[in-house]
């Protein structure tokens, strides 16, 4: 009962952040990265996770195209980036300066690596939730 306690009383404290600032702390992470987990650790669990996942999807779908030779200004993927843009939000906004000047893959899977970053911070809420709430 008393190890429960522990766990309970730890998980109590648990700062959803502490992946994305290891990752913006580690020297052995790619500066880009490091400067993505950095931004997003101001950002909520769920639009954080939701926004970034927005995101890397549409470059991922830019790296297709592009792979593929589609080059219309107009393509479904260019499109999709514009709508993402369209709506100014400051988080979208900030990823995407930060990867933009890059080839459209490796922006993707800088995107795709904070994505999952994110979805770690978020999977933690129900068990801290659950724990806690007991």
């Amino acid at each position: 009962m008393e190890e429960r306690n522990m766990i309970r009383d730890y998980l109590a404290t648990y700062d959803f952040n502490l992946p994305l600032d290891d990752a913006a702390a580690d020297p052995e992470l790619p500066l880009v990265r490091r400067r993505l987990a950095s931004l997003a650790a101001s950002e909520g669990l769920n639009a954080g996770y939701y926004e970034a996942q927005e995101l890397a999807e549409a470059f991922l779908d830019a790296a297709r195209e592009a792979n593929a030779g589609i080059e219309e200004d107009d393509s479904p993927a260019r499109e999709r980036l514009r709508d993402i843009l369209d709506r100014d939000l400051d988080y979208q906004q900030e990823l995407f300066e930060e990867v933009c000047e890059m080839p459209l893959a490796e922006a993707a899977a800088h995107l795709i690596w904070l994505t999952d970053l994110m979805r770690q911070r978020v999977d933690m809420a129900p068990v801290v939730s659950a724990t806690v709430g007991r």
